[in-house]
């Protein structure tokens, strides 16, 4: 009977050191979890200003896509304006020479 208690005893004492170990194993994975957290905390947090200047690097690329674009209907908008002129100084001449006429014809 004493043997048992003694095999009983020794088992629950491997037991115990099982569990131990069972324990510092998960404290040590817990740890390890926490440093990875903390680590893509600092990777979120070193990555948005990134992210921050793409979405502005695409706003601004819009910006000059519309500036470009935009100039350039402006000055066929300009070009078609200085043909207009253009073509009203040259009524404007041939108006004064009209006019010319009719003052000589007096």
């Amino acid at each position: 009977m004493e043997r048992s208690i003694r095999e009983a005893n020794d088992l629950m004492e491997v037991s115990r050191e099982q569990l131990e170990v069972m324990r510092r194993q998960a404290d040590e994975a817990l740890e390890q979890a926490e440093r990875m957290n903390e680590l893509l905390g600092r990777v979120v947090r070193l990555t948005e200003p990134l992210e921050r200047a793409q979405r502005g690097g695409e706003f601004v690329a819009e910006g000059l896509k519309r500036a470009i674009f935009g100039a350039e209907q402006a000055a066929a908008h300009a070009e078609e304006a200085a043909e207009e002129a253009e073509k009203a100084v040259e009524q404007a001449q041939e108006a004064a020479a009209d006019a010319g006429d009719l003052e000589a014809e007096r």
